[in-house]
């Protein structure tokens, strides 16, 4: 199965996605082709540096990750992918999916593949998403084509809006 994934800024959650990329034995049966957000591909933050997170996808891959929206935008056309995991995705990416914005590179190949007909699978992480951003979740759950893996309340002491999705359950969610 040919997978596009795309991978946005909870960064602190990048580590929990490479290791399931990496032990998971359905997943690395997939033929997956990275894309990252802009800031994903820009940021050195405290977990990772950027430099660190493409070296570790391209070599899950073997592909170059796509890191622009000039790369994104070769989505569409070519319509050679089945679906498109999104897994971290964030409550700004969420926001910008249910208001037609798209303005970075996963924003777009989401827009390609719902213009092409392909599923779409969230893998949520947001500190706010039973808050101010549950409003976009539920405009998602609504359309045709979109998919959510399974989710819970992270830390229901110390940030109570706060959900991730379980992210051993992507596998499962794109069958």
């Amino acid at each position: 199965m040919k997978v596009l994934w795309g991978i946005c800024g909870s960064f602190c959650n990048h580590q929990a996605i490479l290791n399931l990329l990496e032990t998971n034995d359905n997943i690395k049966q997939l033929d997956i082709q990275f894309v990252i957000s802009e800031n994903c591909a820009e940021c050195d933050t405290r977990f990772m540096e950027s430099s660190q997170l493409i070296h570790r996808l391209e070599s899950i891959s073997g592909k170059k990750v796509f890191t622009s929206i000039v790369q994104a935008e070769t989505v569409g056309p070519y319509a050679d992918y089945e679906l498109f995991v999104i897994a971290p995705c964030t409550a700004s990416t969420l926001s910008h999916l249910a208001n037609g914005c798209y303005d970075h590179s996963v924003a777009l190949c989401a827009k390609a593949m719902l213009r092409n007909q392909k599923p779409v699978v969230l893998a949520i992480a947001s500190n706010d998403i039973l808050s101010a951003s549950s409003v976009n979740l539920f405009t998602l759950l609504q359309r045709k084509l979109i998919y959510v893996v399974p989710f819970y309340q992270d830390d229901i002491r110390s940030k109570p809006y706060s959900c991730i999705s379980e992210f051993s359950l992507i596998y499962e969610t794109i069958m």
